[in-house]
């Protein structure tokens, strides 16, 4: 009788475990995907800045603007590894560069 209430317990134990493993990668991968994604958009931030800057863009601009003036290659997602949208609207107020709504 001792025996299957030891293995019970076990068996408990390794369930909460593999739940909380399961918990902490799935947070650690949101994780990693949110920094991946802030690396990308503050590139294009930086480089939406620096032809604000130059006096290159003017009012609201889209990221096939900034490929067109050569300030920018194609930018890719970095989850899907697809090309992100040329219509992602940019603009530059109170000296900060800003995604349009």
């Amino acid at each position: 009788m001792e025996k299957i209430k030891l293995s019970y317990i076990i068996y408990f134990i390794a369930g909460i475990s593999v739940l909380i493993l399961g918990i902490s990668a799935y947070k650690a991968e949101k994780n990693h995907e949110e920094k991946l994604y802030h690396v990308v958009y503050s590139k294009i931030k930086e480089t939406a800045l620096e032809c604000y800057l130059l006096e290159d863009c003017k009012g609201d601009i889209t990221l096939n603007d900034l490929y067109l003036k050569e300030y920018l290659t194609p930018v890719y997602d970095p989850v899907t590894k697809e090309e992100l949208d040329n219509e992602i609207c940019i603009t530059y107020n109170n000296k900060e560069v800003e995604f349009c709504s």
